[in-house]
């Protein structure tokens, strides 16, 4: 329960994180994913990309699509350690998929367990 309040906290937040942000300007677009298709603002949305720094873009580009929002939620939480506040969130949601992909039950020991052995042995994608 706890991973899945989380996630939706960071999700929530990180469609937050669209209505500002500090950082480089950059001309290039939005990648897809990044902002709501049918109640977004295509106008803010690239305003608020053309906000973020280099780093910032890099990991949100090579991320796939539903992991994208994790680096969103780093930058909205300020996390100074953007590299390592990526790296943990992308551990955690593939640990919960892999765990449950596995047939644990969601909130068990057996699917807790399997989540922490999974981030343990989890390599960096950045």
């Amino acid at each position: 329960m706890k991973f899945f309040v989380q996630a939706f906290f960071a999700l929530a937040a990180g469609w937050m994180v669209l209505a500002g942000g500090a950082g480089t300007a950059q001309a290039d677009t939005v990648p897809d994913c990044l902002d709501s298709a049918t109640r977004g603002n295509p106008t803010e949305a690239q305003n608020w990309w053309d906000r973020r720094s280099a780093e910032e873009q890099k990991y949100m580009r090579e991320l796939p699509c539903e992991e994208r929002y994790i680096v969103a939620v780093c930058v909205f939480l300020y996390d100074p350690n953007l590299k390592e506040c990526t790296n943990k969130g992308v551990a955690r949601f593939r640990a919960n998929r892999h765990c449950a992909a596995q047939g644990h039950e969601m909130l068990s020991e057996k699917a807790a367990a399997c989540e922490q052995r999974y981030i343990e042995n989890f390599s960096p994608v950045f």
